[in-house]
């Protein structure tokens, strides 16, 4: 199998120290929305002006305001989900830090409210079921919210029929897998009861967030908060889960989404309706439109072809898809939450598998395939498909199209002095922090960068600009595309994978090249014999399967005369040339050229 490589995505959001904003993006001078903390403003990037993105402004005052700052971006970094704000890359300039986010420009839910008085019953069961859904994933991250409130929750777009949502500001945001939470935080009208008497109880759980929920849905609903009065008087009406729920407004209000409100404002935390229960309740489970089969087929088959491409292909497309926003993601968001029939953020087997069965048919060879790509796909190793791996793979052609993309990538890259340009040690650093020296050795990585460096830095002045970062990404895009090899027959599949357990010895056997070559000849021959008979002529097996990781750099002598043998003695279309062909070309697991095989069918591109 090809080796685990796993990746970690946070390494593609850069935190820069020391480096002037202003040079990067033009901030407008008007704040966009003020908060207890700082300012958010509205930006553009000075190199694609089209880019937009949102920069909160905080003041470092002191030791512990610049630890709890650099705590909420490490929330931030750890938080990969469609219905969450995404931090794409920080800044830190004297006395103050700036947090560049994806620009959400639908205002929040409670401007919405202000406006209208209150939120429609179905809009508030979509802006309730997308925020139990971030919450559920960052519960599963060890992350609470602990500031669940409507001026938290934006709308993605100023499109009234728009309800997508995002969750902002995570600054109250706590790792509850690694201490208590006993501090008393948020706001009075939507903190638990618990959060408000942290200080005489002996702190308190997640749960905190969904009595936050109970209240926003209340509040949504009818436009006034359940309980209300100073302190003491809230707080009495909250242990007594008092508040209105039969006036004229809500008698116009479904039973079920009463019942949802009911179960989550519940004084006792272990008494509050669990958000796995959240998710699957009656209210909550109106069906989304279904999307066009063209939709859905366009995305799942980018998947299955981005799933055969190398490791560096995979860690490029991945820093593209880290910097895209909800703007440059909408299709793909939509088949993501249709795959994530259980709400919960995150896509497992069992809901790849029934949506390939949905498009291509429980039979196809691409439902057979579903466990193997889903392996590879899994960047992280989490054994779950995060938001970010699954647009990596779904994004398909625009990876290579949309310059304001693969600029915002580029940048990622370039992480020392945000100049405009990238080095072999910028590149490093960059593969560093996305822990590839857990699979790739320094050797591979300096083997890499050099090759990159001499095919694409073309005035040879030792970095990367933008331009020629351009031609990178989009020649490997291109190669991608076109190495793509026809579908097989599952017969013929089971014979590469048994030429492939031929080809790949026991990790304590040592066999010479000559021996291991022809340890592989007969099950080679069957292939050979398997493509003739399906009219596949010269197609040997795909190039995902030489993409393992052992016996690499063993057999280029002794192949490169046996293959000779092996084409002066069979046909040239034969199955078998391809074969000789692999044994030259294939490196290992990091997809690192050997001294034979670079230039055009160079393994790492």
């Amino acid at each position: 199998t090809r080796l685990a490589s796993r990746f970690d995505l946070k390494a593609f959001m850069p935190e820069r120290v020391g480096t002037e904003i202003s040079k990067r993006y033009d901030i407008d001078p008007q704040a966009f929305a003020t908060g207890g903390y700082g300012k958010v403003f509205i930006a553009r990037d000075r190199e694609m002006q089209h880019r937009m993105v949102a920069i909160k402004k905080v003041m470092v005052f002191d030791e512990q305001k610049k630890k709890a700052f650099q705590n909420e971006v490490s929330i931030m970094k750890e938080l990969d989900h469609p219905n969450i704000c995404k931090l794409l890359e920080t800044y830190e300039q004297g006395r103050f830090m700036y947090f560049v986010m994806e620009f959400c420009e639908g205002r929040e839910v409670f401007d919405r409210i202000m406006d209208h008085g209150q939120i429609e019953e179905h809009t508030t069961a979509d802006i309730v079921r997308q925020a139990a859904s971030a919450l559920t994933y960052a519960h599963s991250r060890g992350i609470a919210h602990r500031d669940m409130k409507p001026e938290n929750v934006c709308f993605c777009t100023d499109d009234p029929k728009d309800n997508n949502i995002k969750v902002i500001d995570w600054g109250l945001g706590f790792y509850f897998g690694e201490a208590r939470m006993s501090s008393a935080v948020g706001s009075l009208t939507y903190a638990a009861p618990e959060v408000l008497e942290a200080q005489s109880v002996e702190g308190y759980s997640c749960a905190c967030d969904l009595w936050s929920l109970g209240v926003v849905s209340y509040v949504m609903l009818c436009g006034k908060p359940p309980f209300w009065g100073n302190y003491a008087e809230q707080l009495k009406r909250m242990k007594q889960e008092t508040y209105p729920m039969s006036d004229s407004t809500w008698q116009a209000i479904s039973a079920e989404a009463k019942d949802l409100i009911r179960g989550l404002l519940r004084c006792s935390p272990a008494d509050r309706m669990p958000l796995d229960r959240v998710l699957s309740h009656a209210w909550l489970r109106n069906p989304q439109k279904s999307l066009d089969s063209t939709m859905s087929r366009e995305v799942l088959s980018n998947m299955k072809k981005f799933s055969d491409t190398s490791q560096f292909f995979s860690l490029c497309v991945a820093s593209v898809a880290r910097q895209l926003d909800h703007r440059s993601l909408r299709d793909v968001h939509r088949v993501f939450c249709e795959l994530d029939t259980n709400g919960d953020g995150v896509l497992e087997l069992k809901e790849i598998k029934a949506g390939f069965e949905r498009i291509y048919g429980p039979r196809s060879q691409e439902v057979q395939d579903v466990e193997a790509m889903f392996a590879r796909l899994d960047l992280d190793g989490s054994g779950r498909i995060d938001y970010t791996e699954f647009c990596a793979a779904g994004i398909g052609e625009r990876m290579s199209t949309e310059e304001h993309v693969l600029w915002a990538a580029f940048k990622a890259f370039d992480v020392h002095d945000d100049d405009g340009r990238i080095t072999r040690d910028e590149i490093k650093q960059v593969l560093r922090r996305a822990d590839v020296d857990k699979f790739w050795t320094n050797q591979v990585c300096d083997e890499l960068s050099a090759e990159l460096f001499a095919r694409y830095d073309k005035n040879g002045d030792g970095s990367l600009d933008f331009p020629e970062f351009l031609r990178l990404m989009r020649e490997i895009a291109k190669r991608h595309r076109g190495s793509a090899s026809p579908d097989m027959s599952p017969c013929r599949r089971k014979q590469e994978e048994d030429l492939l357990d031929a080809f790949e010895p026991p990790p304590d056997s040592r066999p010479s090249p000559k021996a291991l070559f022809n340890s592989a000849y007969n099950k080679l021959v069957e292939l050979d014999r398997a493509g003739a008979e399906e009219g596949q002529g010269g197609a040997g097996p795909q190039q995902k399967a030489w993409r393992n990781q052992r016996s690499a750099m063993l057999i280029e002598d002794d192949a490169e005369r046996d293959a000779r043998h092996v084409r002066s003695g069979l046909r040239q279309e034969s199955g078998l040339m391809e074969f000789a062909s692999a044994l030259r070309n294939r490196g290992p697991g990091c997809m690192n050229c050997s001294s034979q095989a670079q230039g055009k069918n160079c393994a790492v591109m």
